[in-house]
């Protein structure tokens, strides 16, 4: 996926949060819920991505502009 193409932290968070909540549903069926799982695994891995990258670029930044 190109960089112009990559969701908003934001975006991917919310996801997140909306597969939590409908995970908390006494009724979802077993197989949504294997489903909803996996994706919020892959979230939370793409999530881990962006805060990585964020903050290489904070710490290139105060390197840039302490020395």
């Amino acid at each position: 996926m190109a960089k112009a193409d990559k969701p908003s932290y934001q975006a991917l968070a919310a996801e997140l949060d909306h597969i939590l909540v409908e995970l908390q549903q006494a009724d979802i069926d077993v197989d949504v819920a294997v489903q909803k799982y996996e994706r919020g695994l892959q979230l939370i891995k793409e999530l881990e991505v962006y805060l990585g990258d964020a903050e290489n670029r904070v710490s290139e930044l105060k390197a840039k502009f302490q020395g």
